[in-house]
């Protein structure tokens, strides 16, 4: 018997999937939670009771599905993450992905489907929603612009990703708000990015800082 966490901040989300696993003769909801901080102080007090599998939500109020990632992956690196998100864009996939999420699932998912993908995963398949794939694949297959960025625009770039406001990057390089702006705005289309996330994201997956 597989034991399964569920960590949803959405109430009917998590009963409907505790019904739907119940049919299942090998797997068993043991315990859901609404929130990261509460799911990982029940861990951290009950190591003897951990699950095979948890299937994750990706935005909760507190603490995200991508910071619950790093930490289980870190902390609890046998226990194996499903997220179960409506989420397809790439700062989402690409972070989930990165951090070690073993499976990335879509909430509309038939449920027949979902139910191999969570033995697949439990069977160490790592497991990728076709769409999640083809952002991962968009992203990761981009040619490299990192010759065409200037030596300003870089560092301009290095800011950007500490997740600084252009004001804040003005003042630390010592040049006016509405150059930076022009900066960022340069950066974006030669990166070919529609906004500084993917731009962040962009710069750390190909080490560009």
């Amino acid at each position: 018997m597989y034991r399964i966490m569920l960590v949803d901040d959405h109430h009917i989300v998590r009963q409907g999937l505790e019904f739907l696993l119940s049919t299942v003769d090998d797997l068993e909801v043991v315990m859901g939670f609404s929130d990261g901080k509460t799911f990982l102080t029940h861990l951290a007090e009950h190591q003897d009771n951990m699950p095979d599998i948890v299937l994750l939500d990706l935005v909760m109020p507190e603490m995200n599905g991508i910071e619950i990632t790093e930490i289980l992956k870190t902390k609890y690196p046998d226990i194996k993450i499903l997220v179960l998100t409506s989420y397809i864009d790439d700062e989402h996939v690409i972070s989930a992905v990165d951090k070690g999420a073993d499976g990335y699932e879509m909430k509309d998912v038939e449920p027949e489907q979902l139910i191999n993908t969570i033995k697949s995963v439990l069977n160490g398949e790592k497991i990728i929603h076709p769409q999640a794939q083809s952002v991962i694949e968009a992203v990761r297959n981009k040619p490299h612009m990192t010759n065409k960025l200037s030596k300003r625009e870089i560092e301009v770039l290095s800011e950007m990703v500490k997740g600084k406001t252009n004001k804040d990057i003005a003042e630390t390089l010592f040049v006016s708000e509405k150059t930076i702006k022009t900066h960022v705005s340069h950066i974006l289309n030669k990166l070919q990015v529609s906004d500084r996330t993917q731009a962040a994201i962009y710069a750390m997956e190909n080490k560009i800082v």
